[in-house]
């Protein structure tokens, strides 16, 4: 009985580990803290949770999907296939602020952030995001951004968190959450998320260009709106 041969299926991600061995260790064995943890955020969660609720208000991504039309991306795309990712298994539904926006208004304009863009993912028991890095292209492209235009994505939890439901940023776990939680990774940091568990996983990310106002430069760790 043979297994699988993985040798050759990781080249995209050893070649980012050669020129990026000097921004981290990419040593499983050593216990790091790689993200930061910048507070909750104290708002009405029910408009948009009750938006959730029905899988027509969103739009269905599979991340694994064969020929996205783009070199780069399905260079990465292959890569997830060849770990055993497939279109079956990297599903997600996801909500955009330009569909709702008064729902999504507050998620917006507690960020601080400029251009900002919001979306809500709802990921179902036996979905995966393979691990991968944030590149931004979207929201360059979207508004004509430059490359050293700083950019951040603050991630954000829409429930009180559940058993099964994981994140990982590099060697840091994620879990245990409340409602609110909002975490957030350095540049280029590999992460991945599932959900193993028996409910939806629901989360935001929030993605802008920073401001004096951006929440990751205040010293509060509470936000209300």
């Amino acid at each position: 009985m043979s297994g699988k041969d993985y040798s050759q299926s990781t080249s995209n991600f050893e070649s980012f580990r050669k020129e990026n061995k000097s921004n981290w260790h990419f040593d499983p064995s050593v216990e790091s803290n790689d993200y930061e943890y910048l507070g909750r955020l104290d708002v009405d969660f029910n408009p948009l949770l009750e938006l959730m609720k029905d899988d027509k208000n969103f739009k269905e991504i599979r991340i694994a999907e064969e020929n996205k039309g783009h070199e780069k991306l399905n260079s990465r795309i292959e890569e997830f296939r060849k770990w055993g990712f497939t279109e079956h298994n990297t599903k997600s539904l996801q909500m955009i602020d330009k569909d709702f926006p008064e729902v999504f208004k507050p998620f917006k304009e507690f960020s601080g952030l400029d251009f900002c863009n919001v979306v809500a993912l709802k990921q179902y028991p036996g979905q995966f995001l393979p691990w991968h890095i944030d590149t931004l292209v979207g929201i360059r492209n979207e508004y004509g951004l430059s490359d050293d235009t700083d950019i951040v994505r603050y991630s954000l939890v829409l429930e009180n968190w559940k058993w099964g439901h994981y994140f990982l940023a590099g060697n840091s776990v994620f879990h245990q959450w409340t409602q609110g939680d909002i975490i957030q990774l350095p540049p280029n940091m590999h992460h991945t998320t599932c959900n193993s568990g028996m409910e939806p996983k629901l989360t935001m990310t929030v993605t802008g260009v920073v401001t004096e106002k951006s929440i990751e430069l205040k010293k509060l760790k509470r936000f209300t709106y």
